[in-house]
């Protein structure tokens, strides 16, 4: 068995749901077949989206390195960040510890590739749709992303940010209107691209041909530190 460490609280809700995905696709019969989780949940960090636009110069990577050393300390295994646009900063973590740290978007990737999936809508925040982070890695495997226009990537983000970050009931209208542009684009699944649209999922139905990427990166650290659940194999919603 080994020690898992999180860099958590980007947003502190995405990352208790995270824990509770780990928990369930562990295929686990006692308390002591789970995985030892050390978390930093740390709800201060900057705003990732607002740095990497410049709309405001708060730099949320000193802190996130600085967990990831703390968690290094703390003999972890493996780290992994459940926030997507943080991804921006993968390198400069995994170059700055010796602790190996989870990639989820290459591992979405991989999954999708194991799918047969060839083009995918994004749902993400306004930082990760246009620092490209989904089409620098699927490029490599051959998967086409497409998203939404500019009004339902407003939707996006405000589903994101004046809903589930704010904890206020998320319009789902929005939710499937921007589901149905990305369909008739020609994708084949939907990729939730933002933990906190993960939270969405969790409380409604999101209906078929999704893929949320909490799940993703919560299947890798199963299968990294301790038995993984059949679940971890379906993944998509059906």
């Amino acid at each position: 068995m080994k020690k898992l460490g999180i860099i958590g609280g980007l947003g502190p809700m995405a990352t208790a749901y995270f824990m509770q995905r780990i928990i369930e696709l562990t295929d686990a019969a006692s308390d002591q077949e789970n995985i030892e989780m050390v978390v930093y949940n740390c709800p201060s960090i900057p705003d990732r989206t607002g740095y990497i636009l410049g709309r405001n110069k708060e730099n949320p990577l000193p802190k996130i390195l600085e967990l990831a050393h703390e968690l290094e300390r703390q003999n972890v295994d493996y780290i992994a960040i459940p926030c997507i646009t943080a991804h921006y900063f993968h390198p400069d973590i995994a170059k700055a510890v010796f602790v190996p740290v989870g990639n989820g978007i290459k591992e979405t990737a991989e999954y999708l590739v194991s799918a047969g999936v060839q083009k995918v809508g994004i749902m993400a925040t306004d930082g990760t749709v246009q620092m490209h982070l989904f089409d620098s890695v699927f490029k490599d495997f051959d998967i086409q992303c497409v998203y939404p226009d500019v009004e339902c990537q407003k939707l996006v983000m405000s589903i994101i940010y004046d809903d589930v970050k704010a904890g206020r009931k998320v319009n789902m209208e929005e939710f499937y209107t921007v589901k149905e542009q990305l369909f008739e684009a020609g994708a084949e699944v939907i990729i939730l691209g933002c933990t906190e649209l993960s939270i969405l999922k969790r409380d409604y139905d999101v209906g078929p041909r999704v893929l949320d990427i909490i799940d993703v990166l919560a299947a890798d650290c199963v299968n990294k530190c301790a038995v993984a659940r059949p679940e971890c194999q379906s993944l998509i919603t059906k």
